[in-house]
């Protein structure tokens, strides 16, 4: 298998398990045009080179860059059991989105639950003070 075969088998397993979903997010994942990574897919030189397989294995650690480089192993690393949470890399970009977009809903509610509790806490004193009010008046 020609390098730039084994590149676009790693592409393909990215792109089926949510890493990105296009070449275009690729790119921006990596910082280049899409003409590059798109150069690079199709084993074009000078998009296609060992730089472009490290940054890729640099931004994809989860990929393995002796697969990439000289077809040497499996192509998927395999987490050590030393990282229990190796399997997180491979978390697709839009569960990062999902996860912030939660934690900031999180911290919103948290806000109107405050002010909430805020106003509640005013109603109660202005029916007190309407309660002192209508005793004073029938006094």
């Amino acid at each position: 298998m020609e390098k730039y075969e084994r590149f676009q088998e790693a592409y393909e397993y990215l792109k089926s398990h949510g890493a990105f979903h296009s070449k275009t997010e690729l790119a921006e994942l990596l910082g280049r045009t899409r003409a590059h990574v798109s150069g690079a897919y199709h084993g074009k030189e000078p998009f296609f080179n060992d730089s472009f397989l490290r940054s890729f294995c640099q931004k994809f650690p989860e990929i393995n860059i002796d697969f990439l480089l000289h077809g040497e192993g499996e192509m998927v690393n395999t987490p050590k059991a030393s990282e229990p949470m190796g399997d997180y890399v491979a978390l697709p970009n839009w569960a990062d989105a999902l996860i912030q977009m939660v934690t900031e809903q999180v911290k919103a509610n948290e806000d109107m639950r405050r002010e909430l509790r805020q106003s509640l806490e005013e109603v109660a004193a202005l029916k007190q003070e309407l309660q002192n009010t209508i005793n004073n008046l029938k006094s």
